[in-house]
């Protein structure tokens, strides 16, 4: 009997994967002109992070830099990762609780269209980068008194870096994602080390926990140090932030990652536990944004239709009032704290220093 239940689960286990990887993949569903566009694209079919990071990391153009031990920062491709196709990415932090164990960092970085050594090129100075994500619990990554030094709490899972004119990689724009203490919801917060104001909430769009969504943001490179670039970031489509006269870039280049990093989690299964699904990156120089919501309406997966918990719709909006815990704000996605942190040492060594050949 039991190996009959376990063959039976294993056959429609086979059947979905099957079902699933014949479905539309992202990409190919776009329309031709669009697909022309993309610069560079991550589906991890080939079962590995190959997409991200080439056999010989010096020259990928990219790569994947963790922060922790091999079991408290780990990136895999798994199959229950998937948004299309057989396999997706899943970014896993252990271990982050109440800072007591420093920062813990998945990081996947990318800033050339292929590997150096195969002709690469670094991504145009106007640009849009896009991933699916899916946060499958209502993570807390808030800190409270009296164990909280003072930043409140971040959470980066999106971020844009350049370096300055000592060759120190900087964050100039993050995507954090914190939880609101009136309602118990995730929502997504900007941090930005070199504009005014520095923090900028997304006041009416919660993360849609449990559910595939779609973040894309278009990149305009501003002048060295200079206030004359944009940045816009869509949420299914929806506008959530749109800055312009910002800067965008500092000294040299800029480089993009996802991930999952923080030094502290909650909320979930496991305290100081949290896992971030990616799939279907693409850099492009035509949005895909326009053809998400479409694309998930038009989804056969059941995941595409539920949620964990029941997340409400909001009209776009975004407010520029900091948080009400800013303080040192640690939202660089490399670790350096906000300048108007006292007391803090210097940034950690760029991870991603291989860039400038």
């Amino acid at each position: 009997m039991f190996h009959t239940i376990t063959l039976t689960v294993a056959l429609a286990w086979s059947a979905w994967i099957a079902d699933r990887s014949a479905a539309p993949r992202w990409v190919d569903s776009l329309p031709e002109d669009v697909r022309k566009a993309v610069l560079w694209q991550a589906d991890h079919e080939e079962g590995t992070l190959h997409d991200w990071q080439y056999d010989n990391p010096k020259d990928s153009g990219g790569g994947i830099f963790n922060t922790g031990t091999a079991d408290e920062a780990v990136a895999e491709v798994a199959s229950s990762a998937a948004f299309t196709g057989r396999y997706g990415m899943k970014a896993t932090i252990r271990n982050a609780y109440r800072c007591r164990n420093g920062k813990k960092a998945v990081r996947l970085m990318r800033w050339t269209d292929k590997p150096w050594d195969q002709g690469g090129q670094e991504f145009p100075t106007e640009a849009y980068y896009s991933v699916w994500m899916m946060v499958p619990e209502n993570y807390n990554p808030n800190k409270e008194p009296p164990w909280d030094p003072g930043d409140g709490g971040w959470w980066n899972v999106f971020q844009f870096t350049s370096y300055d004119k000592a060759h120190e990689s900087q964050p100039v724009w993050v995507l954090n994602l914190l939880r609101d203490d009136a309602s118990g919801r995730l929502r997504f917060h900007f941090y930005t080390k070199y504009n005014t104001p520095q923090f900028r909430k997304c006041a009416d769009h919660e993360v849609p926990v449990g559910k595939w969504f779609h973040i894309e943001a278009f990149y305009q490179c501003s002048g060295r140090n200079r206030e004359d670039g944009r940045i816009v970031f869509w949420l299914n489509g929806q506008e959530l932030l749109s800055a312009g006269g910002v800067t965008t870039r500092l000294h040299e280049g800029v480089v993009w990652g996802i991930g999952n990093y923080t030094d502290h989690i909650d909320g979930g299964a496991v305290s100081g536990t949290a896992s971030v699904y990616f799939d279907d990156a693409v850099v492009s120089t035509k949005p895909v944004h326009p053809f998400a919501a479409a694309f998930l309406r038009g989804r056969t997966d059941p995941r595409a239709a539920t949620q964990i918990p029941k997340a409400m719709g909001c009209p776009s909006s975004v407010s520029d009032r900091p948080p009400p815990r800013t303080a040192g704000h640690d939202a660089s996605g490399r670790g350096r704290l906000s300048s108007r942190a006292a007391g803090q040492g210097p940034a950690p060594t760029a991870p991603h220093a291989s860039r400038a050949r």
